[in-house]
């Protein structure tokens, strides 16, 4: 059993390639519940920064957080059904966890890729005892409630695990509400990727441009997020 990777060079591109696939897949099959779901954790400096000058090390794997609020009347086991009869998808041995297999076509073994669901501690999930996903539950995350704040849809393109080539719209966690979990996540762990995800200019800085005028947008916007982010910390 291989240990999880720990730094960035222990993320291969197969294994980012094949995460990937999946998080343009989840975007087709859960379409009907966009509104309820918002892609959070390491995939979300690559999706919001896409366009900067330092490549982030992307993820492989994929948290999505869960809107409880809006999974109400069987809603979130009808979510978890909808995946489970692609048949590309299967039950984990941990409880909030989903995973595929990826066959990237290179004649290699088949990527595993984790999909984690996520909720807001605060929050509950519940079905209705007929439409019950027996023994799944999502995780409960403290400062996962912040994904849900001001998350941002954008269009993400590229193969599903199919190997499709799709264009699909996706919700992702805002970059102030994402360093709040962050901040939550790092409490009681030791994972050098952490730093990564924060930058070091990636995140911190948000973007680096050689253009005058766009150093100054840039500057302005990754002012206007600092200062949102110190407002939700209440700093």
């Amino acid at each position: 059993m291989t240990s999880e990777p720990r730094f960035e060079g222990d993320y291969s591109e197969r294994q980012t390639t094949a995460a990937h696939r999946v998080l343009v897949d989840l975007g087709q099959v859960l379409a009907s519940f966009k509104e309820c779901v918002v892609v959070v954790g390491g995939w979300v400096p690559d999706l919001l920064l896409h366009d900067s000058t330092e490549q982030h090390v992307k993820s492989i794997d994929v948290d999505l957080a869960l809107d409880a609020a809006k999974l109400t009347d069987g809603r979130y086991a009808e979510l978890l059904a909808l995946l489970l009869d692609t048949r590309r998808y299967e039950r984990s041995d941990k409880p909030f966890q989903l995973f595929a297999n990826v066959d990237l076509g290179d004649g290699q073994q088949s990527v595993r890729v984790d999909v984690d669901f996520l909720s807001p501690i605060e929050f509950k999930l519940r079905s209705r005892r007929s439409k019950k996903i027996e023994g799944f539950r999502v995780q409960q995350a403290d400062g996962c409630g912040a994904a849900f704040r001001a998350p941002e849809a954008i269009i993400v393109e590229g193969r599903m695990v199919n190997g499709v080539l799709n264009s699909v719209e996706l919700r992702v966690a805002a970059l102030p509400d994402f360093l709040v979990m962050k901040c939550y996540a790092l409490r009681g762990r030791d994972k050098p990727k952490d730093a990564d995800d924060y930058g070091p200019r990636q995140v911190v800085e948000f973007h680096q441009s050689t253009d005058a005028a766009e150093r100054g947008i840039q500057a302005q916007r990754a002012f206007q997020l600092v200062q949102r982010f110190l407002g939700l910390v209440g700093v």
